[in-house]
């Protein structure tokens, strides 16, 4: 591995503020580079190469399904590939057409989106999500006027940058801390969330969304997910415990006898939410489930 590929996978591994699709994003070139400068005339070697490195980013970002997603579909091209240059070109041509997936679907949620955004609505999300933001831009160019809510996002405070990059495009935007964000999930019109994955056991999502669904339901405010098919986890994938992030990320100099429990992510109900958008419109919970029975996952990820 040369220096570049080494520094590229060091910062996507220690990323905690990028969106699911952008670590999935920047693996993909990763991925891609390697293929590419290897020289070896090896398919199998070619193959490790693309195993060893994916597991390392998923095992970095575990929730993350896109990641999940990308390295599954190149294991099954190049398992498919019979020479070294076949595999080369199969990984190309499948990070091209990936990638491509992810801005198509990225704008087909945006248009679905837009038909449950009401005029003069007060919405809340958190975290920081590139679909949700897309969505929301999308409205805005629509002509759709509304407010927005960002929660704060801490402890990496994602949500600060959803809210620039929100107020940038001309939306009208309010940042508050995640509990207020909790409380006024049920005072609004709609909830937008994004997703790191979605499983039979629920979206996982930036921590803090199962207490703003928790909310908005109690007030019949609808949330929904927006959430393309590579955020999808292959029932076959088991993600392990989420890890804990540093102690000094909330309370920098924790003093003595204090456990700090830092976690990025929740899981909510899939029957919590009022719908879940995708690239085939909203579907409900049952869709899903069927939608996600048929995913197969490459031998060399399970376990």
């Amino acid at each position: 591995m040369d220096r570049y590929a080494a520094q590229a996978i060091t910062a996507i591994t220690e990323d905690g503020v990028s969106a699911a699709v952008e670590i999935a994003e920047k693996s993909a070139d990763v991925l891609l580079y390697q293929a590419q400068r290897n020289q070896s005339g090896d398919l199998a070697h070619l193959r490790q190469e693309l195993l060893d490195t994916g597991w390392t980013l998923i095992r970095a970002h575990p929730t993350m399904a896109p990641l999940v997603n990308l390295v599954n579909a190149l294991l099954w091209k190049i398992d498919a590939a019979t020479t070294f240059t076949e595999g080369q070109y199969v990984i190309e041509a499948s990070v091209t057409e990936f990638k491509r997936r992810l801005h198509v679907h990225e704008a087909a949620i945006a248009e679905t989106a837009l038909r449950l955004i009401p005029e003069d609505a007060q919405i809340v999300t958190n975290g920081r999500s590139t679909t949700v933001r897309a969505a929301l831009s999308h409205a805005q160019r629509a002509g759709r006027r509304f407010r927005v809510i960002c929660a704060e996002g801490r402890p990496a405070c994602e949500g600060r940058s959803m809210a620039q990059e929100l107020a940038a495009s001309g939306i009208p935007t309010t940042l508050v801390v995640d509990a207020l964000a909790v409380v006024l999930a049920g005072e609004s019109h709609l909830v937008l969330v994004g997703a790191d994955h979605l499983s039979p056991e629920g979206l996982m999502n930036k921590v803090g969304t199962y207490g703003m669904v928790l909310s908005a339901n109690a007030a019949r405010v609808p949330v929904y997910a927006l959430c393309s098919s590579e955020k999808f986890l292959p029932p076959a994938y088991h993600p392990p415990q989420q890890a804990r992030w540093p102690a000094e990320q909330v309370w920098p100099e924790v003093p003595e006898n204090i456990q700090v429990a830092n976690v990025y992510f929740d899981s909510t109900p899939l029957h919590a939410l009022a719908g879940i958008v995708t690239e085939q419109g909203v579907q409900p919970t049952e869709g899903i489930e069927a939608w996600l029975a048929v995913m197969k996952l490459n031998p060399a990820l399970q376990g």
